[in-house]
């Protein structure tokens, strides 16, 4: 369920675990690595973050 939502192009919040604290962060997916296991993501005020799959609790995707 998580991969499905990863592979669209739009809009989503991924809440995620990184050193013992949950984090939230807005954005669109750039990249989906599965060989590392990690996705590339570019937030609303263009940082590119890069979050291990492992770490994702839950996906949402944002409606227009």
């Amino acid at each position: 369920m998580i991969l499905k939502e990863l592979g669209r192009n739009r809009m989503i919040i991924i809440n995620y675990y990184k050193n013992g604290f949950l984090q939230t962060c807005k954005g669109y997916v750039q990249k989906l690595n599965l060989n590392d296991q990690s996705i590339d993501l570019k937030d609303e005020r263009q940082n590119l973050l890069n979050i291990r799959i492992s770490w994702i609790h839950d996906v949402t995707a944002v409606s227009k």
